[in-house]
């Protein structure tokens, strides 16, 4: 489970600073490792303690390249309420997110479907 602690200690040693109103892309390389096998649905996650470390820094969203973004059955129905309760959101199932890490801050812009009473959609996810 991610905890706020790793990722300070992260976002130090990447010399980032999160802003008010960025989104946060999480990436643990489990899709690169694990997508397609048996392990795919045993993802890691962030803790709930995480969430709301994200919404302490008024992020807008985050995005996780696992298929939830907490651990299911342990945090993940916990952290979509979060997310809920402190109007912010989330993406699953980001691919490609390796060649990111290094290159500092950028525009992440993700255009969903529009889905009449929807509570999620498919996104097109794309970096400027």
């Amino acid at each position: 489970m991610i905890e706020p602690e790793e990722m300070e200690q992260v976002c130090q040693q990447a010399k980032v600073e999160i802003h008010q109103g960025d989104t946060v892309l999480i990436r643990t390389d489990h899709f690169s490792r694990h997508f397609g096998t048996e392990n795919w649905g045993n993802g890691p996650g962030i803790s709930t303690a995480a969430a709301r470390w994200l919404r302490a820094k008024k992020i807008a969203a985050f995005g996780v390249e696992t298929m939830s973004p907490g651990i299911p059955k342990i945090s993940n129905k916990e952290v979509h309420l979060i997310c809920g309760e402190m109007g912010f959101t989330h993406y699953e199932n980001l691919i490609n997110l390796d060649p990111l890490t290094g290159i500092g801050r950028f525009r992440f812009i993700a255009l969903p479907l529009k889905i009449r009473g929807g509570t999620g959609s498919p996104v097109r996810a794309i970096l400027n």
